[in-house]
């Protein structure tokens, strides 16, 4: 079996191709439902950036063709338009782009902590509906202590947290007044918060949010001392405000052309910056010819966004080295899968020859020996058990890790008279056991080698 990554993000694919392919929570679940149909597990992740399929796979070129086959046909995109735009990353390379995705090392602003939510988000929507197996829970359980690491470890969250943040910095760039400006927030989400709270570090004090729910605007308007507006009052707060800042959910543009013309009527010839940080767009990109008007999107802020990062890719490197640690730990207990039945064996067959024995001496022993006697000797032989058993155990997992877990699980079989497994196969990635020995549940708080151990 493979670990196989077929996506796009925005160094391959346009805001455009993105915005046709990106995936709600609530759609995500039927695309893995097709793709679980011809892969053994699958997990898909969907953000404003990125849209990557995870999945295991028997043969790597077929997966690939099948996954591109279900995105494009569910996402309504020509095969041959997303072959061109897509990428396709195998087993070891498939392991470290995750690692690299939830350490942030791939997102438009380097270290942006929202995708970490985003990969344990993808995990829990594939586990809830069963598209997700103990291999790629075990990834991405991993790829959450290797962003978690980093983040910890290294400088690359410090300085810029996400494309919010950049947000507020072009903000400032342009109204260095930024206390006297008139901010507007529409939507109230996740990315329109961490603005709201950029912008009121940075000295803005007249801050409107407006949100479709109304009941939302308040509760954060009310969390950060700010005013909120019905979204009837989109246009009346268009025209008051300096700054917009607009990250909604919708489906298609709520800042429209024939909007804006009007606002703009009523402005006066004030300037008016527009930040779109939403995926879809919530501004049509036609509003960005009217005068006064200055628009920009995702994609627009790639500029800024490498002005602002010029610290965090000092701490590149770093994190490529904790990276290539948290994957090499993963394949070393993924290897490990190939040698659990024979782990396992091993353990049973000792212990049933500790029980035989052990009861045999007890029934001598049995009218001289108190309780607590007893119990001491069934520790010993317990703790004499496990010595014994230890380095091989440890022998067995380091030559699975090297590619030769299959000579020696024979061998030991061979030497303890232990039954031949004729589903015990080379780099087995897919046996009964393994669910038994997946990596603990998803508590971000064992590291990666406690797993990789297991």
């Amino acid at each position: 079996m493979h670990i196989v990554v077929v996506g796009a993000d925005h160094t391959t694919a346009s805001i455009a191709l993105r915005e046709r392919l990106a995936c709600s929570a609530r759609q995500i679940p039927a695309l893995l439902a097709l793709a679980r149909e011809v892969t053994q597990e699958c997990v898909l992740l969907s953000t404003c950036n990125r849209i990557e399929f995870y999945a295991m796979c028997a043969d790597e070129n077929q997966g690939r063709a099948e996954l591109l086959r279900v995105l494009g046909e569910q996402r309504d995109v020509e095969q041959s338009e997303l072959a061109g735009h897509c990428y396709t990353l195998v087993d070891d390379q498939a392991v470290e782009h995750l690692f690299g995705v939830a350490s942030g090392l791939y997102s438009l602003v380097p270290g942006e902590p929202q995708i970490q939510g985003q990969v344990v988000e993808a995990l829990e929507i594939a586990q809830a509906g069963g598209y997700c197996g103990p291999i790629l829970s075990a990834l991405f359980r991993n790829a959450v202590v290797a962003g978690k690491r980093t983040r910890s470890e290294t400088a690359i969250s410090r300085n810029a947290a996400s494309v919010s943040h950049v947000a507020v910095q072009l903000a400032r760039h342009l109204f260095p007044s930024i206390h006297d400006a008139h901010v507007l927030l529409v939507g109230s989400g996740q990315m329109s918060e961490l603005a709201a709270k950029n912008m009121r570090s940075n000295g803005a004090e007249q801050l409107v949010i407006i949100n479709r729910t109304l009941a939302h605007a308040v509760d954060l308007a009310q969390s950060l001392g700010a005013t909120h507006r019905p979204f009837t009052d989109l246009a009346d707060a268009l025209i008051d405000a300096d700054v917009v800042i607009s990250s909604t959910t919708a489906s298609r543009a709520i800042i429209t052309l024939e909007l804006m013309q009007r606002v703009v009527a009523q402005r006066a010839g004030r300037s008016l910056l527009l930040i779109d940080i939403a995926l879809p767009r919530d501004i049509e990109p036609a509003v960005a010819q009217l005068p006064t008007i200055h628009l920009y999107n995702l994609d627009d802020l790639q500029t800024e966004v490498e002005r602002g990062i010029s610290l965090r890719m000092q701490e590149v490197e770093h994190v490529r080295l904790i990276i290539a640690e948290e994957a090499a730990s993963f394949q070393r207990w993924l290897a490990s899968l190939s040698v659990v039945d024979t782990i396992s064996e091993l353990r049973q067959h000792a212990d049933l020859l500790r029980q035989q024995e052990l009861a045999r001496t007890l029934r001598q022993l049995s009218h001289s020996l108190s309780e607590r006697e007893v119990a001491a000797v069934q520790e010993l032989t317990t703790r004499l058990m496990n010595k014994l058993l230890h380095t091989p155990t440890l022998k067995l997992k380091d030559a699975a890790a090297s590619g030769q877990g299959h000579i020696y699980a024979e061998a030991t079989r061979y030497l303890f008279n232990l039954e031949k497994k004729d589903e015990e196969t080379h780099n087995s990635r897919h046996t009964s056991k393994q669910a038994g020995n997946d990596p603990k549940p998803l508590d971000n708080s064992a590291p990666t080698s406690a797993l990789a151990q297991s």
